[in-house]
């Protein structure tokens, strides 16, 4: 029996500001409502955190994809050079100078081209100006006719 009475002389303190008189139903609520805060803001912040470790490691391939490009393109135009100048075989060396003949031509074809149509429209805006000219002196003398007429 002493230990009831050493369980009697026992006593826990609890302040009395957390002291809540709810009933069950709404304490297990507001349990369940702070579990879904708490996994909310949880799924937020993962979803940040792995949104922006995709993003730079987005960035970083886009890099390495723009320099593995510049580098592939870099190394085919010192191959063709080195093609052109060491190369054993003529056809492939012909080839070259015919394509690089090729498209000295087709620039050339293209320049010619836009100066003939620059011509052209030069000729087509001459020939409307001296259309609406045309058109202001007849309506000019149409309208002094009618003005005698009328003196």
């Amino acid at each position: 029996m002493g230990s009831c009475d050493q369980a009697e002389n026992l006593s826990v303190t609890v302040p009395t500001a957390l002291i809540l008189e709810m009933p069950l139903g709404l304490a297990v609520i507001y349990g369940v409502a702070a579990v879904l805060w708490y996994e909310l803001l949880r799924s937020a912040v993962l979803g940040r955190v792995a949104r922006r470790r995709r993003k730079g490691e987005h960035l970083r391939s886009v890099d390495s994809l723009e320099e593995a490009e510049l580098a592939e393109s870099q190394r085919e135009t010192a191959e063709q050079e080195a093609a052109e100048a060491s190369e054993p075989d003529p056809a492939r060396r012909l080839y070259f100078l015919a394509r690089k003949t090729a498209t000295a031509e087709r620039d050339l074809a293209i320049e010619a081209a836009s100066e003939a149509a620059a011509r052209a429209i030069k000729r087509i805006e001459d020939r409307y100006g001296e259309i609406a000219k045309g058109l202001d002196d007849e309506e000019a003398r149409r309208l002094g006719y009618r003005s005698e007429r009328k003196a």
